[in-house]
């Protein structure tokens, strides 16, 4: 799998939001300003060719939908992001994520919380 870029994350975002989309469909979820007709389409073969996405010709339009759902995606980019910046380490990961990221109180009692189920499952 290849890393997407910010715009590819953005119009991924709208396949894994809406199922199926045609260009417009995707212009039309989009903020404003709204890019032009053929970045989404160049965007939409960038993905297809990075095998994210496929479509199918109905009619005169193409209906674009997802091949690699959001999850997946999302587990693939963390290990990724493990692997590169934490040396395969999960625990520095966790680690640097808790001392950056200014957690609650509260916070901090759901994630001991969930440690906790996690440990227990595992006994």
């Amino acid at each position: 799998m290849k890393a997407l870029t910010e715009k590819e994350q953005m119009v991924m975002s709208v396949l894994w939001e809406h199922r199926h989309c045609g260009v417009e469909d995707v212009i039309s979820h989009l903020g404003e300003p709204k890019p032009a007709y053929n970045t989404i389409l160049t965007f939409l073969r960038i993905l297809e060719q990075k095998g994210f996405i496929y479509y199918e010709v109905k009619g005169k339009k193409h209906i674009y939908y997802p091949v690699i759902e959001k999850g997946e995606y999302t587990r693939w980019t963390l290990t990724d992001m493990k692997d590169k910046l934490f040396n395969g380490s999960a625990r520095s990961m966790v680690n640097t994520f808790i001392l950056e990221s200014g957690l609650s109180e509260s916070d901090v009692r759901e994630l001991i919380g969930m440690l906790n189920e996690l440990e227990t499952s595992k006994l």
